[in-house]
């Protein structure tokens, strides 16, 4: 109990005592150890929603459709290394994006024995297909290729683009 009084008689007296009867300030001490990491608050409001950015180069497709273009059939019999020849182009007012072709012939050994050899874009709104025959085929049966091109219609237009070119330098100096 004597510890209690004494203990409130001091807090007393500090809390009464003026300033000035105060001693002189002492050092500061050093910072003490950080302490655990408090909840975490809460969130704030959403900000505001920032402006659309820039357009891309070659304009937003809306829709795409396939395109098949008429069949190409060889002759019966036809000899190693015969070709097929398709130029496939989508209807005016579509954008060309894709094409391939079907190259088969009848039987499973057949259709082993012919092949696409080339599938690639000509132009901006034509697709080449070459389809070959790489083996003897069974007497009587013909190759066969259904070409055709995947078309795309615009919902903006296309940023302009610009024209690249290149060359093929030597890379050692001719004499």
């Amino acid at each position: 109990m004597v510890g209690l009084a004494g203990l409130g008689v001091g807090i007393y007296a500090v809390a009464k005592m003026p300033a000035k009867t105060s001693g002189p300030r002492g050092a500061v001490g050093p910072t003490g150890a950080t302490g655990a990491q408090g909840p975490q608050g809460v969130p704030g409001p959403s900000g505001a929603t920032g402006p659309p950015g820039p357009s891309g180069p070659a304009g937003t497709i809306a829709s795409a459709s396939v395109v098949a273009g008429p069949p190409l059939t060889s002759a019966p019999n036809p000899p190693v290394g015969t070709v097929l020849v398709a130029m496939t182009a989508c209807p005016i007012g579509k954008i060309l994006m894709s094409g391939s072709a079907q190259v088969s012939a009848l039987g499973v050994v057949n259709d082993r024995n012919v092949g696409l050899r080339v599938s690639i874009p000509l132009n901006a709104s034509t697709w080449e297909t070459v389809g070959i025959v790489t083996a003897p085929l069974s007497p009587g049966i013909a190759m066969s290729m259904r070409p055709f091109v995947v078309c795309g219609v615009a919902s903006r237009p296309a940023a302009p683009t610009t024209k690249t070119t290149s060359r093929t330098s030597p890379t050692t100096p001719t004499t």
